[in-house]
């Protein structure tokens, strides 16, 4: 096991934060190629992408929860084992409607290790150890969208758009093993949350995210009447010294 403080563990939790960009970004320059392989429309190819961040989305939910009542080793070797079947499946997808169904569960397993990752460091680390870890981690985030489409260039000019998943297929059965003989628990002093309350933690999630999306929708028609009513004061202002 890998121990807190050490350059090996901080590796390991950014090259996991890797796999979700390196997922979207690897296959990229296979999309025209999955199209004529697949015969479906460009627009049904871009599905794949969108079923992707849509499941990507859903994952970040649930894995807070499941972690805070299970420990962040065993869900995030179960995240990271729903990823590679799921690619598995893109890697052999027979139709466009399998690639996109199964590029919602990928997603799904991906958020995972991302989530979990970040997780990791809020046990382990306080104040300003912990920014610089996450610093690190969002640096390798922001790399991977630059080296993945070169990657899955070379892939898919070398043998075909199903072997930039057989790489992402690969890079996840070693993040799994890396995560199953290296990674520590970090919940061990915590005491398990009940299932009621795992599930209240999912739905206080739900519940800010909606509140969030209201405000965000109502803001403009509540700023309106302050608008117009500092019009018409400035308005009165301004004939007055008239």
């Amino acid at each position: 096991m890998l121990r807190p403080d050490t350059l090996a563990l901080t590796a390991l939790l950014a090259l996991l934060t890797a796999i979700g960009p390196l997922s979207v970004d690897l296959y990229l320059p296979s999309l025209p190629e999955i199209g004529r392989a697949l015969a479906a429309p460009p627009g049904e190819v871009q599905l794949t992408i969108s079923a992707y961040l849509v499941g990507f989305g859903a994952g970040q939910i649930v894995y807070g929860p499941l972690a805070d009542r299970h420990g962040r080793k065993p869900v995030m070797l179960a995240s990271l084992l729903i990823f590679c079947i799921a690619t598995l499946v893109c890697a052999v997808a027979p139709s466009i409607a399998a690639l996109i169904g199964a590029r919602f569960v990928q997603a799904f397993g991906a958020a995972g290790a991302i989530v979990l990752a970040r997780a990791v460091v809020r046990d382990l680390y306080e104040g300003a150890r912990a920014g610089r870890e996450l610093s690190l981690m969002a640096m390798i985030m922001g790399l991977a969208p630059i080296v993945a489409p070169l990657i899955g260039s070379l892939l898919q000019t070398a043998f075909g758009w199903r072997a930039c998943f057989v790489f992402i297929f690969v890079a996840g059965i070693i993040a799994a093993a890396a995560v199953r003989w290296l990674l520590p628990e970090t919940l061990r002093l915590r005491p398990r949350a009940p299932a009621s309350g795992m599930w209240a933690g999912i739905r206080v999630h739900l519940g800010l995210a909606l509140r969030a999306a209201d405000r965000a929708w109502a803001h403009p028609l509540r700023l309106r009447p302050v608008v117009r009513g500092r019009q018409r004061r400035l308005c009165g202002r301004h004939l007055a010294r008239r």
